[in-house]
Order: C-alpha cells, then structure tokens, then sequence
C-alpha cells in the first residue's frame, strides 16, 4: 500500500535568499557580472565598456525573474526548445 501526502503550498523546497531568488539563482547572476567584466575589459570607450558590464546580468535577472505562475522565462525557453525538437515531421505526398 502507497501512501501519498499532499504537501502544503506555504512550504518552501528551495532555500531563498530573496523572494523567489535562492542559491543556484544568485551563483548564476554573479557568473553573469564575471562575463560581463571580462568582455568590457576588451572595449576601449567607456560607454561601450558600461553597455557590455551591464548587459550580461541584466539579461540573467530577467531571465531567471519568477512569473506569478511559479515559473521562469529561463525555464519556459528550455521547455520550448525540447518541444521543438521532439516535434514529429509529417511528410505531405
């Protein structure tokens, strides 16, 4: 006999550091600031350099931002790249 517990919503399975932000999240913002200064350390004008150390965190924060569902648009993009290629082709005779 199985016996199945429904688990609470209240209850928490990751350890956030912010709301909807937890470890593996903010490890990934900061790989994102390091690329973001490697790349500005190639440019010469300043403003060149700002746009290239922004942009790389910028992106993650948005990428990896929780939607009201639970989800993330990270988590949306892979899900939507594994269905596109496991899509079937149909042949037209």
């Amino acid at each position: 006999m199985v016996l199945i517990y429904l688990i609470p919503k209240n209850i928490k399975i990751k350890k956030e550091i912010f709301k909807g932000f937890g470890i593996l999240e903010i490890l990934a913002m900061a790989i994102s600031f390091g690329f973001g200064f490697f790349f500005q350390s190639f440019a010469n004008d300043y403003r060149l350099k700002v746009f290239l150390f922004i942009s790389f965190p910028i992106t993650m924060f948005l990428l990896l931002l929780p939607l009201p569902n639970g989800s993330t648009p990270l988590i949306i993009f892979k899900k939507f790249l594994i269905y596109k290629k496991n899509q079937k082709k149909y042949k037209l005779k």
